[in-house]
């Protein structure tokens, strides 16, 4: 009988011309993966922008029905974010005991949200931004036109705006085809494993697991009015190998890394030539996957023990693969230039540092800046 109902039912809809609601496909999620860790950066000539540079930093969630939506980080050149201290590095040895700079937002949550829709199809990935956090409709939409990568083994995918990867170092032309608004170059990369703080891998593990790794990628910046990209890159040539540097050395709370960097040409400062070493810092930072990561040139502190005026600040978020293992960052730095005095924004844009970066594995590199 109840079958019979069920005949007659859609007999009965079929005759009155009523269409059954669709059911939305499944969209192919981006090389299989939902979660991903991004960095994207409108970073212009400032004969184009005058200066108007910004970066944004955070994770893209991919779900099956199309939708997709980001938690970000932004800072924004013209608005001089100042550096605060996130700890004290006490790192022993010859490494300073310094602060750890970084940006004071990103010792909190994320609070910039987009909601939207994306399509895959041909190893490419668009996405357009239709709505804030409080759903209010973006007017108009912000589209991103990504290049989806494939990385050995599946355990990872990548994203990467045309233009970010080269094996071309030195000034480049901004490309104009990633974005429908400001936004110039992206890297991200995405698995299945959680963004949350129970997927990171801690500054302890990096050190002593992965250490025997080189994270080397790409560096694309704003700086002195025109865009360049470089080669990015962290651990020298590892913590247990027999090199010219020194090890980097554990802080006793565990929550950072020191390297005095012994090199005879990487720091240059033309008034204050010696001692040239670089000392670099790496340290954890809630909420989730987040990593400091600073340097300074020590001749630029003039006999001081620290450097706390243009030091370059990185904020980091890390890369883990579908088995949970740490495959490095992406990250972005903003730089902003301070009087040395004073440590006070000295609106000297032009000095500043505003960039989108990565710092991986080997499989997830992509073309390298000088490298063929």
């Amino acid at each position: 009988m109840k079958r019979l109902i069920g005949w007659i039912v859609l007999g009965l809809v079929a005759t009155l011309g009523v269409t059954a609601p669709a059911v939305p496909l499944p969209v192919e999620l981006p090389g299989g993966k939902a979660n991903w860790v991004v960095s994207v950066g409108g970073l212009h000539d400032a004969a184009d922008n005058n200066y108007a540079n910004w970066t944004r930093l955070g994770w893209y969630i991919f779900a099956a029905d199309g939708t997709v939506r980001t938690n970000y980080w932004m800072w924004k050149e013209l608005d001089e974010p100042e550096r605060v201290t996130s700890m004290t590095a006490s790192c022993g040895g010859d490494v300073p005991k310094c602060p750890v700079q970084t940006m004071g937002s990103f010792l909190t949550g994320p609070t910039g949200v987009f909601q939207g829709t994306y399509q895959t199809s041909d190893g490419k990935v668009d996405v357009t931004w239709t709505k804030d956090g409080a759903g209010q409709a973006l007017t108009p939409a912000l589209t991103e036109h990504w290049l989806l990568d494939p990385i050995p083994g599946g355990k990872v995918a990548r994203i990467s705006s045309d233009g970010y990867h080269s094996t071309v170092a030195g000034p480049v032309v901004v490309p104009s085809t990633f974005s429908s608004y400001s936004a110039s170059f992206g890297i991200g990369y995405g698995s299945n494993a959680p963004l949350s703080a129970g997927n990171k891998v801690s500054i302890t593990d990096i050190r002593t697991t992965y250490g025997q790794d080189e994270f080397v990628g790409t560096f694309v910046r704003a700086n002195k009015g025109t865009v360049g990209r470089e080669g990015a890159g962290l651990w020298a040539a590892g913590f247990n190998q027999a090199t010219t540097f020194d090890q980097w050395r554990s802080c006793p709370s565990g929550k950072c890394v020191g390297f005095r960097e012994k090199t005879k040409d990487g720091c240059f400062c033309e008034k204050f030539p010696n001692p040239r070493d670089r000392i670099r810092y790496l340290a954890d930072a809630p909420p989730a996957r987040n990593n400091i990561y600073t340097y300074w040139c020590e001749c630029l502190a003039q006999g001081a023990a620290c450097y706390q005026a243009n030091n370059h600040v990185q904020s980091l978020l890390q890369i883990i693969d579908d088995d949970r293992k740490f495959q490095g960052w992406v990250g972005v730095e903003t730089s902003t230039s301070v009087d040395s005095r004073s440590l006070k924004p000295n609106h000297d844009f032009g000095s500043a540092y505003w960039a989108v970066l990565n710092m991986v594995t080997p499989d997830l590199r992509g073309p390298q800046p000088g490298k063929p």
